[in-house]
Formats: structure tokens, C-alpha cells, sequence
């Protein structure tokens, strides 16, 4: 299974590498991936990668998130100003067995169109903006609306990453990986609407 992260300048660091490291763990083949060309990024607290490749046709797609708090100028927000990565969200959604997103990344998948009359979860200190887009929004750290799994703020896209992984691969290969990275398991995972 191909999972590919997008990033863009002004991104968070922990919503990119707390699911890169779990789902690399786990066997998946991750990669993170441009909006429109490669090159190098520069995350919220300046680090700079290099992204070698941009959005292709993954099998799950991560959206972390950003920027999008305090409306940096660059970041989620700055992202969803822009309307390219929105509009290649919503483009690709359908041929993807799921849209993931960590904190602000989730308002990404929102201005995409992708949360409409959901459940999602977000940063706790963004749900009245993801309230706006019509989301009915969960404060759990992680919730999984079928082919969109979203997560709240920061740590926990760990947890996401894990949820992921118990979801394709089970609970054993995702209990392992937990071991590995040292971090317990205790964040109930919320089951939108009995999907």
C-alpha cells in the first residue's frame, strides 16, 4: 500500500513525522509528496527538506496541518487561500481508499469539501471553524468516518498512524509498532456514525 504525506511550506513538523515514522514502521511505503513541484520545503520552525516528487495517485493520502491558528503566511491556511491543494484534495479523493488528516490539516480537508455532514476532529482550539464547514466535530483524537480518518492536534497523528495501521494490517502489527517507538496505546478511536 502507497501512502504519500503531503507537505508545503509552513507545515508542522510532529503532523508530518509522528505518522511517517508509524506507517514506515509498519511496512507501508510513505513518501512525502509536493503540492505542485518538487523541491525544497521549509516547515513551521524552519526546517528544510527536500520533497522529490508531488501528489501522485496514492492508495491514503496524510494532510497535516499548520499555520492555520495564528494565519501564517505560510501553512494550511495559507494553503486553503491559495486553492490548489483543496482542489487536488477533492480531485483525488475518490480514487484513494481513504483521506487522513493531523490538527489544522483536517480544515484542509474541509475547504476541499471532503467533511460535509461528517464527524471529524481537528486542533481543539480550531472546531468552530471546522464546525463552519459543516462538520459535526468529535473531540477525540482520532476519528474514523470510513474513507476519511482525521486527527486532533499534534501528538496525535501517532495515533492515527497506528489507528491506520491496526485498520489495514491489525492490531498485532500495530501493537508491535507501538512497542517499538515506545508509546502506549490508550487513545480510543471513534467510530463516526457506525462506519
Amino acid at each position: 500500500m502507497r501512502i504519500e504525506i503531503v507537505v508545503f511550506d509552513g507545515v508542522d513538523e510532529l503532523d508530518v513525522f509522528g505518522p511517517f515514522e508509524v506507517l514506515s514502521m509498519a511496512g507501508f511505503t510513505v513518501e512525502l509528496v509536493a503540492v505542485e513541484r518538487p523541491g525544497p520545503v521549509t516547515s513551521m520552525r524552519g526546517v528544510r527538506f527536500d520533497v522529490p516528487t508531488v501528489l501522485g495517485q496514492p492508495d491514503g493520502l496524510v494532510v497535516p496541518g499548520g499555520g492555520w491558528l495564528n494565519r501564517a503566511p505560510a501553512g494550511a491556511w495559507a494553503q486553503a487561500q491559495l486553492g490548489v491543494l483543496p482542489a487536488r484534495l477533492a480531485a483525488l479523493a475518490p480514487s484513494t481508499r481513504w483521506v487522513a488528516s493531523v490538527c489544522t490539516g483536517g480544515l484542509l480537508l474541509a475547504a476541499a469539501g471532503l467533511l460535509g455532514d461528517r464527524q471529524a476532529t481537528t486542533n481543539q482550539n480550531a472546531y468552530e471553524e471546522l464546525r463552519a464547514y459543516g462538520v459535526d466535530v468529535v473531540a477525540e483524537r482520532v476519528v474514523d468516518d470510513g474513507d476519511r480518518i482525521t486527527a486532533g492536534a499534534l501528538s496525535a497523528g501517532l495515533d492515527l498512524g497506528l489507528w491506520i495501521t491496526e485498520r489495514e494490517l491489525g492490531s498485532a502489527t500495530a501493537d508491535r509498532v507501538a512497542a517499538v517507538i515506545g508509546y502506549a496505546r490508550t487513545a480510543r478511536v471513534f467510530h463516526a456514525r457506525g462506519r
